[in-house]
């Protein structure tokens, strides 16, 4: 080190190895990291030294530096440091970045002026950018004082570096020990277990307070300074290690520097580092400027589902947004409870109830069927979205039955699955079948006081079983699936893997698919906080999951955006699913789901699989039907080992342009079909007591198409089975829509082409009936 580098500092002493003249006395390499005897010599010469007339310009105090040469982290050197000086106020240790000589030498200014008045013991850890030596330098720096004070300072610090206290551990839950199993077995985890939460910020974002606030969260939160630590050993021990502070990782991108979809798929290849504290990153893209609306940036925050769950997020999103209202500091002290309390009362259960319950849990014989081909690689990602209207018939519907929608969302993929498992044995007569799959509990239903407000790794996939039979109507459905998870409450605090063991036998097959509803946590002051944004300009969106790469070969996630829709979103190991089947089983859940309110309530599951998804494919067990073919060349399965986002991947609703509902079932077999065919766009049909008053024979369902004015072919997946069944198909238009139904009956043979009726402007299904009464 040269003079040349702290000739503005004032420095008594360096403690290098490389000498240099007055103002810094040499010093020859001390054998050890600190030598007592130089310091003591070299503070003998500095105390012999003539005063400074008083005539001459005030200087800065001089103190004693030293450099440390050995690397130690962070959480050891505070340690360390609170020893030697525990009165020492704020944090002992600066972390600080140089770009060169001169930079360093403010950082060393910088110290000598807090040591002025402050504490006796201050340290700063000085990391060089690549332009610079590239290694990471230690600089304690001593207030004057006594030269003997001085000497045994540095002994104690050398004493407390050479014996760090033990660090402060916590046992990790089962639940977390067989996440971070499922990763650290897999070197190519690609980011599973990794969720990202996107939103708009508009309005100005200061970085230092964004920064400033996220740190003031993590000094309050300890999930957020904590870490895991593990065996490497056979052992398979894990734990978690709190520290005693951590720093944000927050980067900003200007506009124009990143791509926003490039950026996602970056940080989900990224992962964690799951020995480091603060599972938790913001990422910050400027938007291009706006005159009318001013500044805007996309804001992305990612986390560890070993660490955080969803509802923890929201949580520490919303002390997020109090702090920086504040300047950057939230008021208060460390949240209790914590992860500390929840891992004691984890360890207080007795797990004899448990085991007894899942022992008499029934297993599931048929669950999701896979087509494996390790041609396929990574992970893909596809999105349907129910619109608002939607959304509030499905949550309308739901709730006359008692259940909610997210027994919805497990009543249609039930009823899929009972597809599948029937759909591998052809020609034979349907039988009953109980399938099987995961949902999520919230963990959060234990008796510990606070328990609600709590961030941790809380959330569980618990798995799930459904006996399934020909005539069960999807009421019945609804009320076994609502009763079923009801029953889980008790337990939500085991794990996937106990409760797999603890099934008696391990029977059955295990759950390969998982049903997530995401849910948002209420505040009492979220209006409030949102005011208190939108007084200094901010306005900030709801944030958008984007799906989290999990274990399961399939997780369908479903979430209400900002204008209340239900966005559905499905991410899978391609390894495992292809994607062509991946997107199939999504899209006909966003189908049954708009379904389900139209369906008569007596409706068997035959009969609602057969009219609902009429014309649309069933997977099969071992996707011998496709799933062993090849991908072809621009397929999104012949990518690279990345999660990358497919064609289906959009936030609008691009479910199946058309859908058949059914209003009224024949009154007999072969009585043929009377299809009504609506405007595009409308939310139901336009016909008036359709239902109560249509007298049959023939069954009655309306056609409903997503799009606005959709190509006549976008009607042959739906009218293709229907029209070569034999039976006679009545197409029935109103005013304006007659030629769409000609073309729309050309899809059907020449020779027995669908019956086109046309309806006046005063007519209704009455005239329809009369028409149709003595047609074959």
């Amino acid at each position: 080190m040269t003079n040349r580098q702290f000739s503005s500092a004032p420095v008594t002493l360096l403690v290098s190895g490389a000498p240099a003249p007055e103002p810094c006395l040499p010093a020859a390499r001390p054998p050890r990291p600190l030598d007592a005897g130089a310091v003591s010599a070299a503070l003998a010469r500095t105390a012999a030294r003539p005063h400074r007339s008083p005539a001459r310009p005030a200087r800065m105090p001089e103190f004693l530096l030293a450099e440390v040469h050995r690397a130690y982290e962070p959480d050891v050197l505070r340690a360390a440091l609170r020893t030697v000086a525990p009165d020492a106020a704020g944090d002992p240790l600066w972390q600080r970045t140089a770009d060169g000589p001169e930079a360093l030498d403010r950082v060393i200014t910088e110290l000598g002026r807090s040591l002025a008045d402050g504490p006796r013991l201050r340290a700063v850890l000085v990391e060089d950018r690549p332009d610079g030596d590239g290694r990471t330098r230690l600089f304690v720096g001593i207030a004057p004082g006594p030269p003997g004070r001085a000497v045994e300072l540095l002994d104690e610090l050398r004493e407390a570096l050479a014996h760090p206290p033990e660090p402060v551990t916590v046992p990790t839950s089962a639940l977390q020990r067989e996440l971070l199993g499922q990763v650290l077995d897999r070197p190519d985890h690609g980011g599973r277990h990794v969720e990202q939460l996107s939103w708009n910020w508009h309005g100005p974002l200061d970085t230092e307070r964004f920064t400033a606030a996220w740190q003031s969260v993590i000094d309050h939160e300890t999930v957020l300074r904590a870490a895991f630590d593990w065996d490497e050993t056979d052992t398979g021990e894990s734990w978690m290690v709190l520290h005693d502070r951590a720093a944000p990782e927050v980067t900003r991108h200007p506009h124009g520097t990143a791509d926003w979809e490039e950026l996602l798929a970056a940080d989900r290849r990224r992962g964690f580092d799951l020995r480091r504290p603060a599972l938790l990153r913001a990422t910050l893209l400027d938007a291009p400027p706006d005159a009318e609306e001013g500044p805007a940036t996309r804001v992305l925050l990612s986390y560890h589902h070993a660490m955080l769950d969803g509802w923890s997020v929201r949580l520490l999103l919303q002390s997020f947004y109090r702090a920086y209202l504040t300047g950057g500091v939230l008021p208060g002290g460390e949240r209790r409870p914590d992860v500390r309390d929840h891992a004691r009362w984890l360890h207080d259960q007795e797990t004899g109830p448990a085991r007894q319950f899942w022992s008499t849990r029934p297993a599931a014989t048929a669950v999701l069927p896979l087509t494996p081909d390790p041609r396929r690689r990574g992970s893909g990602r596809a999105r349907r979205r129910l619109t608002p209207y939607e959304a509030v018939r499905l949550r309308g519907w739901a709730a006359a039955w008692g259940a909610g929608e997210s027994s919805a969302l497990q009543a249609a993929w039930a009823l899929l699955l009972y597809r599948a498992a029937q759909s591998g044995r052809p020609r034979r007569p349907a039988r009953p079948v109980r399938v099987g799959f995961a949902v999520t509990v919230s963990g959060r239903g234990i008796p510990l006081d606070g328990i609600d407000r709590l961030p941790g790794a809380l959330r569980n996939p618990l798995p799930i079983s459904v006996r399934v039979h020909p005539g069960t109507t999807v009421p019945q459905l609804l009320a076994a699936l609502r009763d079923g998870v009801l029953d889980l409450a008790s337990y939500e605090w085991v794990s996937p893997g106990q409760a797999r063991r603890w099934t008696a036998g391990a029977r059955g097959q295990r759950p390969n698919s998982l049903i997530v509803l995401e849910h948002q946590p209420t505040s009492p002051h979220h209006l409030r906080l949102e005011t208190d944004l939108a007084a200094h300009g901010i306005h900030v969106e709801s944030p958008t999951p984007s799906g989290t790469f999990t274990s399961y070969p399939i997780t369908l996630t479903a979430h209400y955006d900002a204008t209340g829709g239900l966005v559905l979103t499905a991410t899978h190991d391609r390894a495992l699913l292809a994607d062509r089947d991946a997107v199939e089983l999504l899209s006909q859940s966003a189908h049954l789901l708009r379904t389900f309110p139209d369906l008569p309530s007596g409706l068997g599951t035959t009969e609602v699989l057969r009219s609902a998804l009429a014309g649309t494919r069933a997977l099969r067990p071992g996707g011998a039907d496709h799933g062993s073919a090849p991908a072809p060349p621009d397929a999104p399965d012949a990518g690279d080992a990345t999660d990358t986002t497919d064609a289906g991947d959009a936030t609008d609703d691009d479910g199946p342009t058309v859908r058949l509902d059914v209003l009224r079932r024949a009154s007999r077999p072969g009585a043929g079909w009377v299809l009504l065919l609506p405007p595009p766009g409308a939310p139901h049909t336009p016909f008036p007591g359709a239902a109560r008053g249509w007298p049959g024979p023939q069954a009655l369902g309306v056609l409903r198409a997503a799009d606005h004015d959709p190509p006549p072919a976008a009607y042959r997946p739906v009218l293709g089975p229907l029209l070569e069944s034999g039976a006679p198909v009545a197409l029935v238009a109103p005013p304006g829509l007659g030629v769409t139904a000609y073309e729309i009956a050309r899809l059907g043979a020449p020779a027995e082409p669908p019956l086109v009726v046309l309806l006046g402007a005063e007519e209704d299904l009455a005239a329809v009936a009369a028409l149709l009464g003595g047609h074959p």
